[in-house]
C-alpha cells in the first residue's frame, strides 16, 4: 500500500479545491470579527442549529483591505449597521486552501439586502411572539401617575444622553423637583441585553420608591441598538410593573422595546420634557379646580352673610312689635282694675320695657352701622384685632348702606 506525506495529501486537497467553481454565495452567521492594523478583516463564520443554537459548521474567512474598505462602507450605508458578531450575512466567497493555514474563505462581496431581511424577520418574529404571549400591551395599559417625580434611570453614567436627561430634568423652567436614581447598564454591544435586564431586576426590588422607569442612551448605529429588538429585553419591559419611558435617541425605525414601553420619546431630552410637561398639566388642572372652588365658596359666603343680615333685621322688627303690643295691652286694659300699687308696678314695668326697647335698638347692628361704625371681615370671619391683618390680606368692610372690599398695604 502506497503512503503519502502530509504535504502530498494537502496538495491533492488543494488541487481538488482549485478545481471548484471560482465563487459561491454562502449564508452564514458572523461568530467573530476583528480588523488588523493593516486594514484587513478576519472573521469566523458559523452555521447554527435552528432549534438548539449549537454550531454545526465553522470556517475561517478574510476580507482583504482593498475589498474591505469598499464593502464596509457599502454595507453600513445600505443597512445602517456595521458588520459585527451575531449578524447573519450572505457573502460571495472564493474557497482557498493552504498547506499551512488550511481551509479559508476569501470574501469578495456581500448582499446587504439579505441581512436587512434577516433583521426585519427577527423583529417581526419578536413582535409576533410578544403578542402571542399576551404581554405586548401590558406596560402601555398601566396608568401613568399624575405626578411622576420618582424616576429610576437605566443608562450608562458616562453616556451623553444621560447627562442631557438630567440637565433638562433638574433645570426645568417651572422649578419642579424630581427624585432620581441611576441603575447603570451597558447600553450597546453583546452585554447590553443582559445588563439592561439586570438593571430592571434591581429596579423591581425597589419598585415602591419610584413612579416610572426611564431607559436612556444617546443614539448610535443600528447594530449598536439591535439589543432593543431582542425578545428577552422587550418581554421584560412589557411586563414591568412600573410605566417604562424610553429615550433611546435613534432616527431610524422604532425598536420593539419602544413599541412595548408605556411611552417612547426620540431622545433623552424629550423624555425629560415629557415628565416635566406631565407635572405642568396637573398644576394647570389643579389651579383651575382651585379657582372654581374659590368662586363657589365666595358665592356661598355672600349668601350666608345676606341671610344673616335679613335675620337680624327681622328679629329687631319682631322685638319692637312685641314690646309695642305689650305696652298697649297694659295701658288699655289694666289701669282701671288695678290698685295704686299695681299702677306703680305697671309704671315701673313700662319704664323697664322702654329701657329694654332702647337698649335693643341701640344693640341693633343696623343702628350701630348708621351711627358711623362698621364691621370688618377677613376670609369671611370677624376681624377683631389689627394684629390679625397682614400686608396683602383682602378684607371686607360692611357699612350701613353697603360693603367695601380692600387690601392691607401696611401696618401702622
Amino acid at each position: 500500500m502506497r503512503s503519502l506525506s502530509l504535504k502530498e495529501l494537502q496538495l491533492i486537497v488543494k488541487q481538488a479545491i482549485d478545481a471548484l467553481p471560482d465563487t459561491y454565495w454562502v449564508m452564514a452567521e458572523i461568530n467573530e470579527l476583528r480588523e488588523s492594523g493593516a486594514g484587513h478583516c478576519f472573521l469566523e463564520l458559523v452555521q447554527k442549529d435552528a432549534d438548539s443554537e449549537q454550531i454545526e459548521a465553522k470556517v475561517s474567512a478574510n476580507i482583504w483591505v482593498n475589498v474591505y474598505r469598499m464593502l464596509k462602507d457599502y454595507f453600513a450605508f445600505e443597512t445602517g449597521m456595521a458588520l459585527g458578531k451575531g449578524m447573519k450575512v450572505l457573502v460571495r466567497v472564493a474557497v482557498q486552501y493552504h498547506e499551512l493555514y488550511g481551509l479559508r474563505l476569501n470574501i469578495l462581496d456581500i448582499d446587504a439586502a439579505y441581512t436587512v431581511g434577516e433583521v426585519a424577520l427577527l423583529r417581526k418574529n419578536t413582535i409576533a411572539q410578544l403578542r402571542a404571549d399576551g404581554v405586548f400591551d401590558m406596560n402601555r395599559a398601566l396608568e401613568l401617575p399624575l405626578l411622576p417625580r420618582g424616576i429610576a434611570i437605566i443608562s450608562s453614567e458616562t453616556a451623553a444622553g444621560y447627562g442631557d436627561f438630567m440637565h433638562q430634568l433638574h433645570h426645568n423652567s417651572y422649578g419642579y423637583t424630581f427624585r432620581t436614581a441611576l441603575f447603570q447598564a451597558a447600553m450597546q454591544g453583546r452585554d447590553a441585553e443582559p445588563s439592561i435586564i439586570g438593571a430592571l431586576e434591581q429596579v423591581y426590588e425597589r419598585a415602591s420608591e419610584f413612579d416610572v422607569v426611564a431607559i436612556l442612551r444617546g443614539g448610535g448605529s443600528q447594530s449598536d441598538l439591535s439589543c432593543f429588538d431582542s425578545y428577552a429585553l422587550a418581554s421584560n419591559v412589557a411586563q414591568f410593573p412600573l410605566p417604562v419611558i424610553t429615550g433611546i435617541g435613534h432616527d431610524r425605525d422604532v425598536s420593539v422595546v419602544d413599541m412595548v414601553a408605556h411611552a417612547n420619546l426620540k431622545t433623552p431630552t424629550a423624555a425629560a420634557e415629557f415628565l416635566i410637561e406631565r407635572l405642568a398639566e396637573q398644576e394647570a388642572r389643579m389651579e383651575g379646580l382651585w379657582e372654581a372652588l374659590s368662586k363657589s365658596w365666595s358665592s356661598t359666603l355672600t349668601k350666608c352673610r345676606d341671610s344673616l343680615q335679613r335675620f337680624q333685621v327681622t328679629l329687631g322688627l319682631y322685638a319692637q312689635h312685641y314690646i309695642q303690643q305689650e305696652r298697649r295691652r297694659i295701658t288699655d286694659h289694666l289701669p282701671q282694675r288695678l290698685s295704686q300699687a299695681a299702677l306703680q308696678s305697671i309704671a315701673r314695668r313700662r319704664l323697664t320695657l322702654d329701657r329694654l326697647g332702647s337698649e335693643l335698638k341701640l344693640a341693633d347692628p343696623a343702628t350701630i352701622l348708621q351711627r358711623g361704625y362698621s364691621i370688618t371681615l377677613k376670609n369671611g370671619a370677624l376681624l377683631r384685632s389689627a394684629g390679625d391683618a397682614q400686608q396683602g390680606d383682602r378684607i371686607e368692610t360692611i357699612l350701613h348702606d353697603g360693603k367695601v372690599t380692600s387690601r392691607v398695604v401696611g401696618e401702622e
